[in-house]
């Protein structure tokens, strides 16, 4: 574990949603956000092996934090906001020790079932997605895979909601001219 492991915000407070998972609900907590954290990092990582370790350490990171993020409602930005640095994390890591990987392992995310990577209009979307600026990347895939409100992704990206329309805007704009008659109806 890292010292660079964010403590959750002490604002949030118990909420009925998550705190039907109590003290001892980790494993179900587990099945339920494990793979949301997932699909998060599959739009932003085309190398599996990357993906598995920012993954796997954001959930010790959950479980390490497991009294007050329990009680978070909801914990996405805290996972997703930790999945990014865990992600980093490994890219430097690989970074440094001089392993690296294009988009093009992208289709070799399909040894972890999701319904994402079982359609290939999706893995052409993402194809599409992993070519855009990382933080087009990112706020794309909070918006329109999880829904989450500007304001929240905002939050999780550490810039304003105005910043956060653009970014998607913009992504939105370049996804469809690479696209073009190909792209999902807003399914994505």
């Amino acid at each position: 574990m890292t010292a660079a492991d964010p403590a959750p915000p002490p604002g949030r407070q118990p909420a009925a949603s998550t705190a039907q998972y109590g003290p001892a609900g980790f494993e179900e907590f587990f099945r339920h956000y494990e793979p949301m954290v997932r699909r998060y990092l599959i739009w932003q990582e085309a190398d599996p092996g990357i993906l598995d370790d920012a993954a796997q350490l954001t959930m010790v990171s959950a479980f390490r934090y497991w009294d007050r993020v329990g009680q978070m409602d909801p914990p996405t930005g805290w996972l997703f906001n930790v999945a990014r640095q865990r992600l980093q994390d490994a890219r430097e890591s690989r970074r440094r020790n001089g392993v690296l990987l294009g988009a093009d392992a992208l289709h070799d995310t399909t040894a972890h079932p999701d319904p994402i990577t079982t359609c290939d209009q999706r893995l052409d979307i993402l194809a599409a997605v992993s070519k855009l600026p990382r933080r087009q990347q990112e706020a794309v895939a909070l918006r329109e895979q999880f829904g989450l409100p500007y304001k929240e992704i905002a939050a999780i990206m550490g810039a304003s909601p105005a910043t956060v329309r653009a970014h998607v805007h913009q992504a939105r704009k370049t996804l469809e001219a690479m696209l073009g008659d190909d792209k999902e109806g807003g399914d994505a």
